[in-house]
């Protein structure tokens, strides 16, 4: 065989050259797919914790806001600026109500709603 002569090339040679050099074409693209996702996915994730942190703070703030809102003397002075005309209760005025028994009731004696469902 002479060195200027070449065999003639074989389809199956070239098909599987194409294939080979596809499916790295392929992959490459994919794993430039996929690297972009997870950038993407990473910076979402960033920002979805700056904002979980930013709403933290914002609803510790209200909670803050809130407990001082509930302190007796801010209530008593809120009652007074909107002139409710509220007071606390004489004791003449307060009714004590006796603490149900868990059980059967005695005869003649009432049962509550509370009661009734828990016994049946």
């Amino acid at each position: 065989m002479n060195r200027r002569t070449r065999a003639p090339l074989k389809p199956v040679t070239a098909v599987t050259s194409i294939m080979v050099c596809g499916a790295l074409c392929l992959a490459g693209i994919g794993y430039i797919w996929a690297k972009a996702q997870v950038w993407a996915l990473s910076k979402q994730i960033k920002t979805l914790e700056l904002r979980r942190d930013e709403l933290k703070r914002n609803n510790e703030r209200l909670e803050q806001r809130y407990a001082a809102m509930c302190t007796p003397a801010q209530l008593e002075a809120e009652m007074k600026r909107l002139k409710l005309g509220l007071a606390a209760p004489q004791p003449s005025q307060m009714v004590k109500l006796a603490e149900p028994v868990i059980g059967s009731p005695p005869r003649g004696e009432k049962v509550y709603a509370a009661h009734s469902a828990e016994t049946n």
